[in-house]
């Protein structure tokens, strides 16, 4: 009897911690939306490495990842927001600096990184699941490892298919969840 409680407790308490932080949640989502823009177009209309664009893109969105979970610091979702941005923040520098030899090195790196990624976004889905757009998180999810398996699979790449590619992808879904959960807590609040 008491777990209902806190159950319903602690869904109230991620209600509000979404609703105060929304603008936060849309920020980080224009920011991975404009990263996964960048990392699929920038690579294929000039001549900087996509390793480098993938690296620095995943650098910059999982700082802003780690920014925005010190705004919800007092909530149990924070340590998921955190582990993601720092997981964006260390695989975009292992991927940025390149310190295994090869592309098929670099490769599986970025697939393991985004398989990582993938299993925590669902576990947070999970997590938030009575908070309306939770679902997105969840495809959000499932694209980062279907990703994943798409990098291990189409090795070798062609200049125009590269991983930054598809990684791109994976952070344009990931960049719509929060803008989707963010806008759905805006008007859940808004309606009540």
């Amino acid at each position: 009897m008491s777990t209902d409680y806190t159950d319903g407790k602690e869904r109230r308490h991620t209600a509000e911690i979404f609703r105060d932080n929304w603008l936060w949640l849309v920020l980080l989502g224009s920011v991975l939306i404009l990263a996964g823009a960048l990392a699929i177009l920038v690579p294929a209309v000039s001549e900087i490495p996509a390793s480098k664009i993938l690296g620095s893109v995943l650098v910059i969105s999982g700082l802003v990842q780690i920014m925005q979970a010190a705004k919800m610091l007092n909530w149990i979702g924070f340590i998921w927001h955190m582990m993601l941005g720092v997981l964006a923040t260390i695989g975009g520098i292992l991927i940025y600096m390149d310190p295994f030899a090869g592309v098929l090195a670099l490769t599986l790196l970025i697939a393991i990184i985004f398989a990582v990624h993938g299993l925590t976004q669902i576990a947070f889905a999970i997590r938030v699941r009575s908070q309306a757009g939770w679902h997105w998180f969840l495809v959000s999810g499932f694209i980062a490892l279907i990703v994943s398996a798409l990098l291990v699979a189409k090795l070798p790449y062609s200049h125009s298919f590269t991983p930054a590619t598809i990684a791109g992808v994976s952070l344009l879904f990931a960049g719509c969840a929060y803008v989707a959960i963010a806008l759905a807590s805006r008007k859940a609040a808004a309606s009540t």
